[in-house]
């Protein structure tokens, strides 16, 4: 591939991943509306975060192999068209809609958060710090975007809910557009999946086990973060829209890290140290949340854990490359991982939604995501370890 299709496929991994949060992100700072307005429990509102999940878990295992068969350039576009009918969906096919809808959205990310890292290692494996930040930091900017329009979208422009959701169909349409150049688009070594046993030895492998724990747990918090951010602050004295802005300030503040954590990571012999000290950070940062009462103390924890998230991010997205020699084992472990992954964080922001209709109180969720930190730092020493499958 020469260095004008080079730039024309980077443009379209930035589009992609303009795709792959932007979607969802924002139902976090819509969730009081659509409670409201659909007469939803917290558990049930919880559940439209967690179906993108469950569907990231279920379909992941599946892409290498649908990769292999219809190539990754045509598999992408086509999960395009998945985001793209599922926001239609989602916003004017009632309140089953909302969680079908949800549910084909989820399908067509979860075949982007697989292939672009096997892509990554493809067909960048001498910049896969700078390409995964450039991927990371692009999901991040409009995960952010998100988070922070859709409340003035739906009241200060009179769009409502549904209208402020199925405004990303346009991101999509453009995406599918620039994406098209890549059609013929294939995974270098593409004979590796039929010819090597590069799957059984993904599952055998601790390394891979640690790196999916890894994806899992920093998913489990991001994910309940954006389902909830927006109603625990409200809980604290925040008004709705300003609510939404903190949200998107906890999406935007991850941009840096997401870029600058895999430039340092990768230069490193290990990222041992690298994941250690985000994942302290995490923990304190979540804990000055749990205890805040005032703006500035808040502030700051917001802040603070949407930097964490970014650095978390990135470098799961690293592991996967740096933790695999090739191409289709990349393919293979990004399956495993997000699949894995995800079906622990899946159960995040539900498990949320119930404790707080329980106690009716967000003390004792955020204690549990403080221990989740703690963790988070026990597999990260053991995914950041300088080994590959």
């Amino acid at each position: 591939m020469n260095g004008k299709n080079k730039t024309l496929l980077i443009i379209a991994i930035i589009f992609v991943a303009f795709n792959l949060r932007s979607p969802i992100t924002g139902v976090g700072s819509l969730v009081s509306i659509i409670k409201v307005q659909l007469n939803l429990s917290g558990s049930a509102a919880g559940i439209i975060t967690t179906i993108p999940l469950v569907a990231f878990a279920v379909v992941s295992p599946f892409v290498s192999k649908l990769s292999q068969k219809y190539g990754s350039g045509h598999l992408m576009f086509y999960a395009l068209i998945f985001m793209a009918a599922g926001i239609v969906i989602r916003s004017f096919a009632g309140t089953s809609g909302l969680f079908i809808g949800t549910a084909v959205i989820g399908t067509g990310i979860a075949v982007g958060n697989v292939m672009i890292p096997s892509i990554i290692k493809s067909e960048f494996p001498l910049k896969i710090g700078m390409i995964t930040g450039i991927f990371t930091t692009s999901m991040s900017i409009f995960a952010g975007i998100s988070s922070g329009i859709s409340v003035p979208l739906s009241k200060d422009a009179g769009l409502g809910w549904k209208n402020a959701l199925a405004v990303w169909l346009i991101l999509v349409i453009v995406t599918m557009l620039i994406w098209i150049f890549q059609w013929n688009l294939q995974l270098k070594g593409k004979n590796e999946f039929a010819n090597d046993s590069s799957e059984k030895n993904v599952y055998k492998s601790s390394i891979a086990w640690y790196v999916a724990l890894y994806m899992g747990i920093q998913s489990l918090l991001y994910y309940c973060f954006v389902a909830w951010l927006p109603t625990i602050l409200q809980a604290k004295g925040i008004n709705v829209e300003t609510a939404g802005y903190y949200a998107s300030a906890y999406q935007i503040i991850a941009i840096p890290a997401s870029f600058a954590v895999p430039l340092l990571a990768v230069r490193r012999e290990n990222q041992k140290l690298v994941t250690g000290i985000i994942s302290c950070i995490y923990a304190v940062s979540i804990f000055m949340f749990l205890i805040a009462n005032n703006t500035m103390l808040i502030v700051a924890s917001v802040l603070l854990c949407g930097l964490c998230s970014g650095g978390c991010i990135s470098l799961a997205m690293s592991f996967i490359g740096l933790r695999s020699s090739g191409a289709g084992e990349a393919a293979k472990l990004s399956g495993m991982a997000q699949s894995l992954g995800y079906t622990l964080a899946a159960v995040g922001p539900f498990i949320i939604g119930s404790i707080f209709d329980l106690f009716h109180s967000w003390n004792i969720p955020l204690t549990g995501l403080i221990i989740m930190a703690i963790c988070l730092l026990i597999v990260g020493n053991k995914a950041g370890e300088d080994v590959t499958i």
